[in-house]
C-alpha cells in the first residue's frame, strides 16, 4: 500500500496529544502506523501493556479491506471496512479526535469539502488533517481505485473552517497539516445608523514598525482628518517615547503617551469612537463606555499558523476571549470575514483596504531597464510569505534561457544565493516604494495566506504585471487572467509558467497592466474610506440610542 511522508508522523502525534482525546477516529489507516503509535503515546506509557487495560477507544476505517492485516485486529478497539459514506451511519459515537491522514487528496474539492463538514458532526475536539503540499501523479494501487490522486490542497482552501495549519517540509515536497476545530456561533452585535457630524476619533497605535497594517491604519488616519475629523494618535510607551512612528509623514491633532502601567480607556474618554490597531488591546475596552471597534486585517494566529504547538491551546484561548469581547469588529476581506466566521461564529462587514492612485500610478515616461526588473515585495524571514518558492520559480525561468533581474523590497537583507542579480531595496521611503513599482517588468507574490495582500494591487495601480498566487484575502480584486496570473501556493511550476508568459508576451504584458489599474481604481480611497466613516456612525449612533 502506498505510505506518507513518515516525517509528518511526530507532528501529527504531538497535535493529538494537545486534544487528551479518551476516543480517537482513524479514517483511511493504511498499515495502520497511527494507531501503532496511538497506543504507545497513550496506554504503553503507563504500563497498560495487554489490549483489555487500555483506556483510550482508538476505532479505525479502511476502506480497502485488501488492506487488512493484524496490527488492525489487535490495535484497533474496532475497525469497519468500506465507503467512507456507508460507514459514517454506523459509528457508535462521536470521538474527541479524527484523523484523516492522506486522504482528502483522493476526493475532489467538492467531495473533500463535504467530506470535512460530515466528519466535523462527529468530533468533539479535533479533526486532523495531513495532505501532500504537492500530490504526485498516482492512479489505482493493488486494484484500489481509491489511491488516485484526484486534488491538491493549500491552506486557502480551508478558509470556512477553524484551523491550525503548519508545514513539514521533505525536500522539495512535504506535508500539509491542518487542524480543525469544530465550530462555535455568536450572536452579532447590530448597529443602526447616523449623524453628518465630525467625529473625533482616536487610533491606538499597536508598535513602531514598518509594516503594512500599521500604514494602512496610519493611511485611514491621515485620510479620515482630510474628511474633517478630529484624529488623535495614542500610544503606550515609556516617557520621553515617541507617539507616531519616526517613519510616518502623517499630522495628528492630538497626541497621546500612555504609560504601559496605565489603561488605555482611561485617556480615551473623549473620543466619539476609538480603534484599536492590534487584537490584545480590545480587553481593555472590554465592558468600558468607550466606543470601540476592531479592524481585522489578519495575522499567523487568525490564520492557524502557529510553528510552536505547545503555544496552540494558549494562543487560541486568549484570541477566543478577545474576538467574543462583544466589541464590533470589520473585516479587511471577505476571506478574513469567513475566516472570522468560521473560527468565532462571529459576522463582520467587509471594509477593504485601500490605494491612492494619485501615488500609486504608471510612470508614462518609463525607460525599460537593460534586463527586465521581476519585484519581490515582503520580510524574508516571515515564512507565509512563501520567498523559497519564488526563488525556486526565478531560478527555473533562468535556467530555461530568460535573462532578468530581482529588485527586493524588504526589512533586512536575505542571505541567499542566486544565479540572478538581486538588489535589496531596505526599508525604503515611499516615493522609493512605488517607483520600484513602476520600473518593474512584473511582480511576483507567493504568499501561502493573506489577509489582503496589498503588494499587488499596489503594483496593479501602477500598471505593473502581477503574477500571485491565491492567499485568500487577493480575491477580493485579483482575477485570474484579467488583471494578475493567479497560481496555487507553492506550485513552481505554475509560477515558472506565469512569470515566463509575462516576461515574454508583450500582448498578455499589456492586458495585465491596463486591467490591473482599472481594478485599483475601484479600491481608491475615494470609494473606500467613506465607507470606514459611515460603520463608524453606525457605531457611535447605536450608542447613543441605548
Amino acid at each position: 500500500m502506498p505510505t506518507s511522508w513518515y516525517q509528518a508522523t511526530p507532528a501529527i502525534i504531538d497535535l493529538v496529544l494537545l486534544d487528551h482525546p479518551t476516543s480517537i477516529l482513524d479514517i483511511g489507516i493504511g498499515f495502520g502506523k497511527y494507531g501503532v503509535l496511538l497506543r504507545e503515546a497513550f496506554d504503553i506509557p503507563y504500563e497498560r501493556y495487554e489490549k483489555k487495560d487500555w483506556i483510550v477507544k482508538i476505532d479505525g476505517i479502511e476502506g480497502f479491506e485488501a488492506y487488512q492485516n493484524p496490527i488492525h485486529d489487535y490495535v484497533y478497539n474496532k475497525m469497519y471496512y468500506g465507503e467512507i459514506y456507508t460507514i459514517l451511519p454506523k459509528l457508535e459515537q462521536k470521538y474527541d479526535t479524527v484523523l484523516l491522514i492522506d486522504v482528502l487528496e483522493h476526493f475532489d474539492k467538492q467531495e473533500g469539502l463535504k467530506l470535512l463538514e460530515d466528519l466535523l458532526k462527529i468530533t468533539n475536539t479535533s479533526l486532523i488533517v495531513s495532505t501532500p503540499i504537492n500530490p504526485a501523479p498516482q492512479e489505482e494501487y493493488l486494484g484500489n481505485t481509491l489511491e488516485r490522486h484526484k486534488s491538491r490542497w493549500t491552506v486557502v482552501d480551508f478558509v470556512d473552517f477553524d484551523y491550525h495549519f503548519s508545514q513539514v517540509n521533505v525536500g522539495d515536497n512535504g506535508a500539509n497539516i491542518i487542524k480543525i476545530y469544530p465550530r462555535k456561533v455568536q450572536k452579532p452585535v447590530e448597529i443602526i445608523s447616523t449623524s453628518e457630524e465630525p467625529l473625533k476619533i482616536g487610533y491606538v497605535l499597536p508598535h513602531h514598525s514598518l509594516t503594512g497594517g500599521l500604514k494602512m491604519l496610519l493611511t485611514q488616519m491621515q485620510m479620515l482628518r482630510k474628511r474633517g475629523h478630529h484624529i488623535t494618535a495614542f500610544f503606550k510607551g515609556e516617557q520621553g517615547s515617541r507617539v507616531l512612528p519616526a517613519w510616518s509623514e502623517i499630522t495628528v491633532d492630538e497626541e497621546v503617551l500612555v504609560s504601559p502601567l496605565e489603561l488605555l480607556e482611561a485617556h480615551t474618554k473623549e473620543c466619539d469612537i476609538v480603534v484599536v490597531g492590534w487584537i490584545y488591546q480590545l480587553l481593555e475596552f472590554k465592558g468600558k463606555d468607550t466606543n470601540v471597534f476592531y479592524w481585522e486585517q489578519g495575522h499567523e494566529s487568525l490564520f492557524g499558523d502557529i510553528p510552536d504547538y505547545a503555544y496552540i491551546p494558549g494562543i487560541r484561548s486568549s484570541l477566543d476571549l478577545c474576538y467574543n469581547a462583544g466589541i464590533p469588529i470589520a473585516s479587511v476581506s471577505s476571506f478574513v470575514a469567513k475566516v472570522l466566521k468560521a473560527r468565532y461564529g462571529i459576522d463582520t462587514p467587509v471594509i477593504t483596504n485601500g490605494i491612492d492612485i494619485s501615488l500609486f500610478k504608471p510612470d508614462l515616461e518609463r525607460v525599460p531597464a537593460i534586463l527586465p526588473v521581476v519585484l519581490l515585495v515582503g520580510s524574508p524571514s516571515l515564512r507565509f510569505k512563501g520567498f523559497p518558492a519564488a526563488l525556486k520559480a526565478l531560478e527555473q525561468v533562468w535556467a530555461n534561457g530568460l535573462r532578468f533581474q530581482v529588485k527586493w523590497i524588504c526589512q533586512q537583507k536575505s542571505e541567499v544565493n542566486t544565479v540572478f542579480p538581486v538588489h535589496y531595496m531596505i526599508q525604503p521611503l515611499q516615493e522609493e516604494i512605488v517607483e520600484c513599482y513602476q520600473q518593474a517588468d512584473v511582480l511576483l507574490f507567493t504568499s501561502w495566506y493573506e489577509g489582503f495582500g496589498m503588494p499587488p494591487l499596489e503594483a496593479m495601480s501602477c500598471g505593473t504585471p502581477v503574477v500571485a498566487t491565491n492567499s485568500g484575502g487577493v480575491q477580493e480584486y485579483a482575477l485570474h487572467g484579467y488583471n494578475c496570473l493567479l497560481n496555487e501556493p507553492g506550485d513552481v511550476q505554475g509560477l515558472t509558467k506565469s512569470v515566463t508568459e509575462v516576461l515574454s508576451n508583450p500582448l498578455m504584458k499589456d492586458r495585465l497592466r491596463i486591467n490591473g489599474r482599472a481594478t485599483a481604481r475601484k479600491f481608491s480611497y475615494d470609494q473606500v474610506i467613506p465607507k470606514l466613516e459611515e460603520y463608524m456612525r453606525e457605531i457611535v449612533s447605536y450608542s447613543k440610542s441605548l
